[in-house]
């Protein structure tokens, strides 16, 4: 947890502490250094202070998009890549393409690197970023997946978790924040190498 508070305030981002007050969560991503596009390989933690104690969870997830999407972008600029960094009450809860309540970017912008050579790498290119309102949402994958759950076709951008219960879990600790805070949530993607 030590770790976690350094680097978000050596990057300077914020970071949500209101002990008196419950569920004040903060959600961050960190992408594995390695930039594998196969694998569920990446973290989401959660994490609020209650009564001068820090609750956390961490789940397995993607933040990067599959071979599937990288090949046939959806997108005619290229396939969405998240670009690291912290989107301040960018998310709200919401139904992901109709369907389920997720964590949806409805309030403002992220910027994301276009990936359009379709060869199914991952290519982060800065000369490549845009802004902008792109559903880049955080939803459920697989029914049971795990760091080592291959990433067929779940995310074209998105950051997606492995395992269903996991996002479940995620989802009810987002609607007592929602019932506490308001229904805006930030999200902080960091990346493996910012904890070496």
């Amino acid at each position: 947890m030590d770790k976690i508070l350094s680097v978000m305030n050596a990057k300077g981002y914020r970071v949500y502490n209101t002990p008196t007050v419950d569920w004040n969560i903060n959600i961050i991503g960190i992408r594995n250094k390695s930039l594998q596009p196969k694998k569920f390989d990446d973290t989401l933690i959660i994490f609020h202070n209650f009564m001068e104690h820090w609750y956390i969870n961490y789940y397995p997830i993607t933040t990067d998009p599959s071979i599937h999407y990288l090949r046939e972008p959806v997108n005619n600029n290229g396939t969405a890549i998240l670009v690291e960094g912290q989107y301040l009450t960018t998310y709200s809860i919401d139904k992901h393409k109709g369907q389920y309540d997720a964590l949806c970017q409805r309030l403002g912008n992220v910027k994301v690197y276009r990936d359009n050579d379709r060869n199914g790498n991952l290519d982060i290119d800065s000369i490549r970023i845009e802004t902008g309102m792109f559903g880049i949402n955080i939803h459920k994958g697989s029914l049971n997946g795990d760091w080592n759950s291959d990433n067929t076709q779940f995310s074209a951008g998105c950051q997606v978790f492995a395992d269903v219960r996991h996002f479940q879990e995620f989802m009810l600790k987002c609607k007592n924040a929602r019932a506490a805070f308001g229904n805006k949530f930030t999200y902080t993607l960091l990346n493996e190498i910012d904890f070496e």
